[in-house]
């Protein structure tokens, strides 16, 4: 009998073994840690604006996020950049290199502690000089989407009688909702968002007054779309 009990255990120990492993590649396999494989291995240089003000990324410093590849591999990193002037993602590699991804890059989040996670997406239908590649952040989800475009300029301009050229990068944010495969851009305010969930402006109103939504806030508007399409 002791025997056999042995055996048993053994066996048994062997199973949850067996099941902890699997359950570890299992999560490995959602977001794996980045290789190189997907990457291109030269490095890129690093726009260096000496005499323009402003940043061409979406944040200066380097953020923890996760990358979905068009293969449908996915992948984490600690060291993710948006560059929203070329409307590209780059990453650095251990030894420092920036780099840009082979495989085309279909969504990305950021995360992390100085970070709320924001979430970008492409492959919306192309409108007012935008591709299937351009890159959306998602504000809300469901019946009807709400998604901002975030743009990067450079502007240049003189002072009265001066030969010396000023450059800066200034940004730009525009709103845009999807219902039933259109994309089209809008304002959001209380008379827009009504006519595109078919209700009054009065309707609207009961909700946003009690909650103090503004309009200007992603959190907000967030909020309210989750709201209107449940």
């Amino acid at each position: 009998m002791a025997v056999a009990y042995l055996a048993f255990d053994i066996k048994n120990m062997k199973n949850v073994l067996f099941l902890l492993i699997f359950l570890a590649v299992g999560a490995k396999a959602q977001y794996e840690i980045l290789p190189f494989g997907d990457v291109k291995r030269t490095p890129i240089r690093e726009m260096k604006f000496t005499d323009v003000t402003g940043s061409p990324y979406l944040y200066d410093f380097w953020s923890k996020g996760k990358v979905v590849l068009k293969n449908g591999k996915k992948y984490q990193n600690d060291s993710l950049k948006y560059n929203v002037l070329e409307d590209k993602l780059i990453f650095k590699n251990d030894d420092g290199a920036l780099m840009y991804f082979a495989e085309p890059v279909t969504a990305f989040e950021f995360s992390g502690k100085e970070l709320n996670p924001l979430r970008f997406i492409n492959g919306l239908p192309a409108i007012s000089g935008l591709t299937p590649d351009s890159y959306f952040q998602v504000i809300a989800e469901g019946k009807i989407n709400l998604y901002k475009k975030i743009r990067k300029e450079i502007n240049e301009s003189k002072q009265y009688g001066s030969a010396v050229t000023n450059k800066s990068i200034s940004t730009i944010s525009n709103y845009y909702s999807y219902k039933e495969g259109t994309l089209a851009k809008i304002t959001p305010n209380k008379k827009t968002i009504s006519a595109l969930f078919g209700i009054t402006e009065d309707q609207l109103t009961d909700y946003t007054g009690k909650e103090k939504v503004d309009f200007k806030k992603d959190q907000d508007l967030y909020t309210l779309f989750k709201y209107l399409n449940h």
